[in-house]
């Protein structure tokens, strides 16, 4: 539900479910010039916490890290990166919602850099 949210914004989905060691991105797309690094978050409309709030400093650290390994795999000049998060709000019988966050949060709010 997710990938086909972005994709009516313009976002080209590159993969789905990307598993490195102990790492995952959810949906990695091309955005323009950029790659986009995805993290998807479902809740109830009445959860108590935003999903958002879930992709903690550890998670995000987790996300770079497999990021780090998918351009790794590129074997091309890395593109501009960001990291996304897109919040799926749903109950049960009725219509979900999305909610795109972009530039979530950055290699520098991470305290991380890409390594080679």
């Amino acid at each position: 539900m997710a990938a086909r949210f972005l994709q009516r914004a313009g976002l080209k989905i590159l993969a789905r479910n990307y598993r490195y060691r102990r790492g995952e991105l959810d949906l990695v797309a091309r955005h323009g010039r950029e790659l986009v690094m995805v993290e998807v978050k479902a809740r109830h409309p009445r959860a108590w916490l935003a999903p958002e709030h879930a992709v903690t400093f550890g998670k995000q650290r987790k996300i770079i890290g497999t990021a780090n390994a998918y351009l790794r795999e590129l074997r091309c000049r890395p593109p501009a990166v960001r990291f996304d998060i897109v919040e799926v709000w749903q109950a049960p019988g009725e219509i979900p919602r999305c909610r795109w966050i972009r530039k979530a949060y950055s290699l520098e709010d991470a305290r991380l850099g890409w390594s080679r």
